[in-house]
């Protein structure tokens, strides 16, 4: 039987709130690279944190029983705005770095999270308020991605196994937080505990 190492949560906030906390945010001049071009820009915010915090914790059970952790606690969140316009490909190993040839866990992080503030759209008519086109989650090693779902929440281990990008944007803005989770027992992946791959780990959500 298929067990997918990606728990997602489809509405895990609503639209309204999807909107809120952007508006609450108030970015307004992006990031530029040397170039000059806009990249990704971070914010931090205690107040609007706790509202996703709050809906946190109703599924840290959840949690515990598909990674088969004990939660210890959450960091404090990002907020990344990735501009239209902006270059992306950044590979992020949320708890690791490659030293001397090999995967050092570096931070306190087992499982991490992309809950997604916009919504992907291919097609018109576009609206620039939410929608973006671009701006893919990309998990290499898996050879899939997650376009952005206003609203969900893609949880997902902190190892090396699960390097992510995020693809350029071609148009509007994507807007998400990045949540990493610490547990008191350290979730060391093991393929074998998920199997399948990409075309049977979502058969229950396609």
């Amino acid at each position: 039987m298929s067990k997918s190492p990606f728990l997602i949560k489809q509405e895990f906030v609503s639209p309204k709130l999807c909107e809120f906390i952007v508006d609450s945010l108030q970015f307004v001049d992006p990031d530029e690279s040397k170039e000059g071009k806009p990249v990704k820009t971070v914010k931090r915010d205690e107040a609007t944190q706790m509202l996703i915090f709050d809906r946190l914790q109703e599924i840290v059970p959840e949690i515990e029983e598909h990674y088969n952790i004990k939660y210890k606690g959450t960091e404090e969140m990002d907020f990344e705005w990735y501009p239209q316009d902006s270059i992306n490909g950044e590979s992020i190993c949320e708890n690791s770095n490659y030293l001397r040839k090999k995967w050092v866990k570096t931070k306190d992080r087992d499982i991490s999270g992309i809950l997604f503030l916009s919504e992907y759209q291919d097609k018109v008519p576009f609206d620039s308020e939410y929608e973006v086109y671009g701006g893919k989650l990309q998990f290499p090693q898996h050879d899939f991605g997650f376009h952005a779902n206003r609203g969900t929440l893609i949880l997902f281990p902190s190892g090396p196994h699960f390097i992510n990008a995020v693809n350029s944007i071609y148009a509007g803005d994507l807007f998400q937080v990045r949540i990493q989770i610490a547990a008191k027992n350290s979730m060391i992946y093991q393929p074998v505990d998920f199997p399948g791959d990409y075309t049977t780990w979502f058969e229950e959500i396609a």
